[in-house]
């Protein structure tokens, strides 16, 4: 069993569930781990690769970390876009009062 410290404050900056969380840990930091973890805060999935000297990242996991870094891009994208909207529209109704 391990203990993991993460931030509340990591739920907040969520749009997406389960969101992935990754990091390195081990004695060598050798271990790549992908947390699945839910707007409750449970983990609901977990991923863990062990790292070696001559393959850092195989394809799968490059592929896999590529696909989540460019998913959450698009996401980033759209809630800025959106909020972006909503900047306009309210900068509009201020302006008519």
């Amino acid at each position: 069993m391990h203990e993991i410290k993460l931030r509340k404050n990591i739920i907040k900056l969520q749009s997406k569930f389960p969101f992935p969380y990754i990091f390195l840990h081990g004695d060598l930091k050798n271990l790549l781990t992908t947390l699945y973890i839910d707007k409750e805060f449970q983990i609901r999935g977990v991923d863990v690769h062990e790292l070696h000297d001559d393959d850092i990242f195989s394809k799968d996991q490059v592929i896999k970390i590529t696909n989540s870094l460019t998913d959450e891009i698009e996401r980033l994208r759209s809630d800025n876009a959106e909020l972006t909207k909503e900047i306009l529209h309210l900068k509009k109704k201020i302006n008519q009062i």
